[in-house]
């Protein structure tokens, strides 16, 4: 299913094929959904397709037979329903989940919890945070190497760069002159 899902140009998932990945969940949906691992993909995929409702439900099945460190990515799966569903404050409490499960079981999945809290910062508007959680992620993964993930956090870094860029060329609200039209 890896395949048809992919980034956009604000880092979110999004499908290349929408249909043949409609199709792809529905025959996961058909089939027994028993195993934490088949309900996390079914519920990734609806989370892609836009059925955040949907994913969440499917997701938190999933936690609930989660172990190790398969939790820490469903924490994560969980956090992107939410903050897609445009609810980040949701998201949050998963993200932190993840990190403090991946500190203690999966040091390797680190960077993973930084950028998705760093993402679900920036979407809060809290770019000073997001740009911290976000480098920290990149600092990982230029140690670890992996070409596509250093881009995918650069890309990140991008959007917060853009998100500070509009917010100080934004004018400054009026205030009014304190006293002004009060009657004496």
């Amino acid at each position: 299913m890896e395949n048809l899902i992919a980034l956009d140009e604000n880092g979110r998932m999004v499908p290349t094929d929408p249909g043949l990945l409609a199709r792809t969940v529905a025959g996961l949906l058909d089939g027994p959904l028993d195993q934490p691992a088949q309900l996390r993909r079914a519920g990734v995929g609806l989370l892609v397709l836009g059925r955040h409702e949907e994913a969440v439900d499917l997701l938190e099945r999933a936690l609930a037979g989660a172990e190790g460190t398969f939790s820490v990515a469903v924490h994560i799966n969980l956090g992107d329903a939410h903050r897609y569903a445009g609810d980040p404050d949701a998201a949050e409490p998963h993200y932190q989940r993840a990190l403090r499960l991946s500190e203690a079981l999966a040091p390797d999945l680190l960077s993973f919890c930084f950028q998705h809290l760093g993402k679900q910062r920036l979407d809060q508007g809290r770019t000073a945070e997001a740009r911290t959680l976000l480098e920290e992620a990149l600092r990982q993964r230029r140690a670890e190497g992996d070409p596509s993930l250093i881009a995918a956090t650069e890309s990140a870094l991008r959007l917060v760069g853009q998100a500070e860029a509009a917010r100080a060329a934004a004018p400054a609200p009026a205030h009014p002159v304190s006293g002004e039209g009060v009657g004496r």
